[in-house]
């Protein structure tokens, strides 16, 4: 029988959130052992080469802001290049317009606008994101849905309004607004800089740059100098001892640790076997956006000189941006949608969204290439972006500063993070945050 190895730490997870954490161990000098599941590190960040293996396209998390600075300090570090995300509509914020729904007047704006300025308030309310639920609102806005909220708003007095304002929620949470609880939406504002208009914006927003070569490089870059091991998924975990913590892999390869850090969704806690069980304040009712990503390359980017069109017809995609290099259209589907379209026949879906943009841009382009990652088939994802918290289940929303075991396990994800939940700037600074506990608490 193999000898069990005995080493100070263990992460689970080589994407953001375990490697930035893998990183920042290293730099105290404190060694640790990161195992993940997937045959590559990066976890809902995954990059490809595609035609002259020059071009580089991101099937994952992408998109950065300016002011996302643990993100950016990794770009400096690693001396990569940001490349501006171009619009190929004038106003990158109204999302409907995009996909071919009907213009908004200047009155349904204006009620947009305030809408969002009295969600970014309601947000401020909150003492912090650690804190909400000491709010005296946060059972309130628990109980009832985004979608409940909006339809019920006396401003979203036009179907048009509130399609627009859910298609808002379901581009920035990839989650339908009857499934989002209004508490957590007001915590993720929360957790953003400068609130809503920072993630609506696209022009200094949360999409402003993407990375030269893609944002799976970093992961890779990370991993370099660590002990990464791949292609075996934790089965379970033993923490009955006091001072050491034994972990048994899928290959039944065992390995003893005396700090766990779990760098993965909560949504996956279900997955594993804790012996014993986990308090069960450590499991709730979350559910994990839904989102298949797409790129369609052509020969010419033909929708910068096509007026977009009003389409009867909604096609697969809700939200969609344009790259330069490649020339290509990313669509994104969300939600029920990408749920919908995980279990069809992908021809049937390259054909429907080849349709959706030749009636959106009044064309006969075919794309000469397509890529389509299905993040909901992904085993150890579950979904993209990230996992949300559904009406009255923010009751079990953690502490975001304590482990799931005092001094022995903790648990760091984007969904953990004090900023920018769900983004990979979230995914940074939870890692980072709880190796420095770690640290504390060797």
């Amino acid at each position: 029988m193999d000898s069990i190895e005995s080493v100070d730490v263990v992460i689970v997870g080589a994407g953001f959130a375990g490697l930035s954490a893998a990183n920042y161990l290293s730099s105290k000098s404190i060694q640790c052992t990161v195992i993940e599941g997937r045959s590559r590190v990066g976890g809902r960040a995954l990059s490809q080469k595609i035609l002259d293996e020059t071009s580089i396209i991101d099937l994952g998390g992408q998109w950065i802001a300016p002011n996302q600075f643990r993100i950016l300090s990794f770009i400096k570090q690693f001396n990569l290049d940001l490349i501006e995300q171009t619009w190929h509509n004038t106003y990158p914020n109204l999302l409907g317009e995009l996909i071919g729904l009907k213009p908004l007047t200047d009155d349904q704006s204006e009620k947009i606008i305030q809408i969002n300025f009295e969600w970014d308030q309601m947000a401020l309310e909150l003492p912090s994101v650690e804190h909400a639920l000491s709010y005296e609102k946060s059972s309130q806005w628990d109980r009832i849905s985004v979608q409940q909220f909006i339809e019920e708003h006396p401003l979203a007095n036009h179907i048009r309004i509130q399609q627009e304002l859910k298609l808002q929620i379901l581009t920035l949470t990839a989650c339908d607004a009857e499934k989002v609880s209004l508490l957590y939406w007001l915590i993720l504002i929360r957790s953003i800089p400068d609130g809503l208009k920072t993630l609506d914006d696209g022009i200094n927003g949360a999409q402003h740059y993407k990375i030269c070569g893609g944002s799976q490089q970093i992961c890779f870059k990370l991993s370099l100098n660590e002990d990464v091991r791949l292609n075996d998924p934790l089965k379970s975990v033993d923490y009955q001892t006091n001072d050491e913590i034994l972990l048994t892999l899928n290959s039944n390869r065992q390995i003893k640790c005396h700090r766990l850090l779990l760098a993965f969704s909560p949504s996956l806690l279900s997955t594993i076997e804790f012996l014993p069980k986990l308090p069960s304040n450590c499991y709730c009712p979350i559910t994990m956006g839904q989102s298949i990503k797409t790129v369609f390359i052509y020969s010419k980017p033909f929708w910068r000189h096509n007026q977009i069109n009003q389409c009867e017809k909604q096609g697969p995609c809700s939200n969609i941006f344009e790259s330069t290099n490649p020339i290509a259209l990313i669509g994104l589907i969300l939600g029920d949608h990408a749920s919908f379209w995980t279990h069809q026949d992908e021809d049937k879906l390259v054909e429907a969204i080849t349709e959706q943009y030749a009636l959106l841009y009044n064309t006969n382009e075919k794309p000469i290439h397509t890529f389509i990652q299905y993040w909901p088939k992904e085993s150890l994802s579950r979904g993209c972006y990230a996992a949300l918290y559904p009406p009255s289940s923010c009751s079990a929303w953690r502490d975001r500063k304590k482990p799931l075991i005092d001094g022995k396990i903790w648990l760091a994800s984007t969904e953990m993070a004090l900023q920018w939940i769900s983004y990979i700037e979230g995914a940074i600074e939870a890692g980072q945050r709880f190796a420095q506990d770690i640290i504390n608490s060797l």
